[in-house]
């Protein structure tokens, strides 16, 4: 619950790919595909005044010089620079999740509404090649509109081909390794920490801004992306390194995937979320000895029936059904995991399973580690790290491709006030990845005996995730009981509340109707009872 009083309880079990919509075309769409040209050329080219090197075609590789004169590899190695091609360059699109682009003439990385890509780079530089001493990436624009200030340079472990990968397949871009600004008609990155010598190396381009295209010349088209270092003649080359400071594959590659077969996508169409009924809904609390399910009954027959219920857990969620089962209603799951240990990719086949047997006749709402805001201020961990946890997570459920599960981000509606002194933006991991906004929301008031205004207490809620065009809903609020009131006044709060909300097309608005370490949020008095009866 977060700076109001409560934190969380741990009960029993969710996300969804964006809805497909017919949208104009985005500034980076795929282009009529050519045909493949040639495999993976890993030469590396050595060159100064007029002299070209090929290190790693051949042992008979030899420079020519503007003369004609040849020269042997290790006096031209001996200038100190060297232009690595691209091996391979491919992008991937979520909205075309089974199609392949290794053949096509650019290579983007776009977030755009209803279309959103990732490009994928890998350069090889060959044994033999002496210490470098400095090295950047350079590609070229392949169109100018729409591009963001900043152009991001990720690493890219695991293994991935530019012939075969599409979005269903593609590997999971781990952190930003560098940056560069798209103010020219080339984007130029200093990988130096990264690249050290021989190895192979591979980044993921991001752009960034919630309307950005980045679309760069592929190295189909002879002036494709290329590494380019600066080199110390006569030093050994090292050994390449696996850390995060030192290589282009810094993350672990994701465990092997399970060895079920993941569910094919049902045909049957899907409709939005948004302008449907409000749903009503409770966070479960169990009394001692009590199962879940059981626990789920109670409070269906107090309620007349719940039609969504808020699940918390600690660790991996439970397998399907889970825990409580909730039979065909939409549930809201709350999980956490270290984010370190997400990055990892310490959980990456449990998760994926996770989402691969999540139901399909239903929407699911998935909620990794809601409210954040105070761990991160405790240093627990950095914002940083949880918004690439959660760009990992939800590449994982997006290999399910199911259109019913939603990543859903949770936060406590304090954050939004200028009082509380942050930026949500801090933990908000970009539209791309999210799919919809949930509010931690409590009444305030309390404290000086009244019942906050629906409006003050949801005005900025209902504004952010607008300006977001996300759906949005309220994944806890309550209040206390305030002094001299015998529920009356509390009841006639919560049909405001839930009007207010309902006119503005919340999904779903859930209680959190328990007993806290910092006070009682329980629905006790039968007045406040009714009134949410009556919503559900």
């Amino acid at each position: 619950m977060g700076h109001h009083g409560q934190r969380e309880v741990f009960s029993g079990g969710h996300h969804r790919p964006d809805a497909r919509r017919s949208l104009p075309v985005p500034p980076d769409a795929p282009r009529r595909r050519r045909g493949r040209r040639r495999g993976s050329n890993p030469f590396l080219y050595f060159a100064t005044a007029g002299t070209l090197l090929v290190v790693g075609g051949s042992a008979a590789a030899i420079v020519l010089s503007g003369s004609g004169t040849v020269h042997n590899a290790r006096t031209a190695a001996a200038r100190g620079h060297g232009t690595v091609p691209a091996s391979a360059d491919t992008y991937v699109v979520r909205e075309m999740p089974g199609t392949t682009f290794g053949g096509a003439r650019k290579i983007t990385a776009s977030r755009w509404p209803g279309w959103h890509t990732e490009a994928y780079v890998a350069f090889d530089v060959p044994p033999g090649t002496p210490a470098v001493a400095g090295a950047r990436v350079e590609m070229t624009f392949d169109r100018l509109e729409n591009r963001p200030r900043q152009v991001e340079l990720r690493t890219l472990p695991g293994s991935w081909t530019e012939e075969g990968t599409s979005w269903s397949n593609r590997p999971v871009a781990g952190p930003v390794v560098a940056t560069a600004p798209a103010d020219s008609a080339k984007v130029s990155f200093d990988v130096g920490r990264v690249v050290n010598g021989p190895g192979h190396y591979a980044f993921a381009i991001t752009g960034q801004g919630r309307r950005s295209a980045v679309s760069l010349h592929s190295r189909e088209t002879g002036d494709g992306p290329r590494l380019v270092l600066r080199t110390r003649p006569g030093a050994p080359a090292p050994t390449p390194s696996n850390s995060p400071e030192t290589s282009g594959t810094a993350l672990p590659a994701p465990g092997p995937e399970p060895t079920w077969e993941a569910p094919q996508p049902v045909k049957t169409p899907t409709t939005s979320p948004v302008g449907g009924r409000t749903l009503c809904g409770l966070s479960l609390e169990l009394k001692p000895g009590e199962t879940f399910q059981k626990a789920l009954a109670r409070m269906d027959a107090a309620y007349g029936g719940l039609e969504t219920v808020r699940l918390f857990y600690q660790g991996v969620p439970p397998a399907w059904p889970g825990k409580p089962d909730t039979g065909k209603r939409p549930p809201i799951i709350s999980f956490k995991l270290a984010p370190k240990d997400v990055i990892a990719g310490k959980y990456d086949q449990a998760m994926t399973r996770w989402f691969a047997t999540a139901p399909r006749d239903r929407d699911l709402y998935w909620v990794y580690y809601h409210e954040p805001e105070d761990n991160i201020a405790a240093g627990e961990f950095t914002a940083a790290d949880y918004r690439a946890a959660w760009r990992r997570l939800r590449s994982l459920a997006d290999k399910a491709d199911n259109p019913r599960i939603h990543a859903t981000l949770v936060l406590m509606g304090w954050s939004l006030d200028p009082l509380s002194k942050r930026d949500w933006r801090d933990y908000y991991p970009g539209r791309d990845v999210i799919q919809v906004l949930g509010w931690d929301v409590y009444n305030l008031g309390w404290k000086k005996g009244r019942y906050d205004d629906p409006a003050t207490m949801y005005d900025r809620v209902v504004a952010v995730s607008k300006g977001e065009n996300l759906p949005f809903g309220v994944a806890e609020t309550g209040s206390y009981l305030v002094s001299g009131d015998n529920g009356d006044r509390r009841a006639s709060w919560l049909r405001a509340m839930n009007a207010y909300l309902t006119k503005r097309n919340a999904l779903w608005v859930a209680y959190f109707d328990l007993d806290w370490s910092t006070g009682d949020f329980r629905l006790l008095d039968t007045q406040s009872r009714q009134a949410w009866s009556d919503f559900c």
